[in-house]
């Protein structure tokens, strides 16, 4: 009865810590898409766009197409869950999409993109539909926070090209994990680095819980022979109480070695300090017979 009893609360313990595993694990992905989704990265791990200012409360952009008669509306890297396009165009009472997929930026070419495709069917042409493309470039003094996209060119009504001029264009070069000016790739940065550590932390206590939890069952319940109690019960209690025991000798070596070469280096600058001082009073003893000897030596008292 007691065997089992233990048992079970090992299984039930088990079972809570993987529990928590998961749960940590699931959440810190779910940190990592929602921060990482509107960022471009380079090749060495540094941020080197990052456009989430432009997708903040699923912000929408109103373009003017002028000439062509249109006017459009973009998003850029939406998370909500409504089933919309993410771009969309309005010619007089007409409307429809631009596109319902993409809104994500990409590089091609060193330049930096953002491209909707799975628009409305194109006027003339059933088998292709609208689509659209953003160019970033960068340009550090805008209209307003983070300027504004304009329509450069278009084709057939079908394929549609903007041009958008920001400061959130030009390099960062901020890597994660680092603390840099506070902006806005320091957060996801931040976040990034904490949700990792998170789960390295819970992983490490769950391997580290299970060891202890298991090895003290083990010896308490089926290992009764072995006549330990206390906190010797522990898994491997004389192998870390040996690490223990070799880590404080080591320490308390290397503590006295250091006070020996403290000791030692002071009494080379005793030694100096007294050879030099015992220099100083032979050189006065000797200055001063010497001069009693010369005035011993003349035939003539100096005055």
């Amino acid at each position: 009865m007691c065997i089992a009893r233990y048992f079970c609360i090992l299984t039930h313990s088990l079972l809570a810590l993987l529990a928590l595993v998961q749960l940590s694990v699931g959440l810190a992905q779910q940190a990592h898409a929602d921060n990482g989704e509107c960022i471009v990265l380079g090749a060495s791990g540094k941020v080197l766009y990052d456009l989430r200012p432009l997708a903040r409360n699923n912000r929408e952009y109103s373009v003017d197409g002028l000439e062509s008669g249109f006017t459009f509306t973009l998003r850029i890297c939406d998370n909500s869950t409504e089933h919309r396009p993410l771009a969309q165009w309005q010619s007089g009472r007409d409307s429809g999409s631009l596109g319902t997929a993409g809104g994500r930026p990409f590089l091609r070419r060193n330049k930096l993109l953002v491209e909707y495709t799975n628009g409305d069917a194109c006027p003339g042409a059933a088998k292709l539909n609208r689509s659209a493309l953003v160019s970033f470039v960068c340009e550090a003094h805008v209209e307003g926070e983070h300027g504004q996209p304009e329509l450069i060119a278009e084709w057939n009504q079908c394929a549609f090209m903007f041009e958008w001029r920001t400061p959130l264009a030009c390099v960062s070069g901020k890597r994660i994990g680092v603390e840099g000016s506070g902006g806005p790739s320091d957060k996801a940065s931040d976040g990034n680095g904490a949700s990792q550590g998170s789960v390295a932390f819970v992983v490490i206590f769950v391997v580290g819980s299970v060891y202890i939890l298991g090895g003290f069952l083990y010896n308490r319940v089926f290992n009764l022979s072995s006549g330990l109690r206390g906190i010797e019960q522990l898994p491997n209690y004389r192998f870390w109480r040996g690490i223990y025991v070799l880590s404080k000798r080591g320490v308390l070596l290397l503590a006295d070695g250091a006070t020996r070469l403290v000791d030692v280096a002071r009494g080379r600058r005793g030694a100096i300090h007294i050879d030099a001082a015992e220099h100083n009073i032979r050189n006065e003893i000797f200055a001063s017979t010497a001069d009693e000897s010369e005035g011993d030596a003349l035939p003539f008292a100096l005055r």
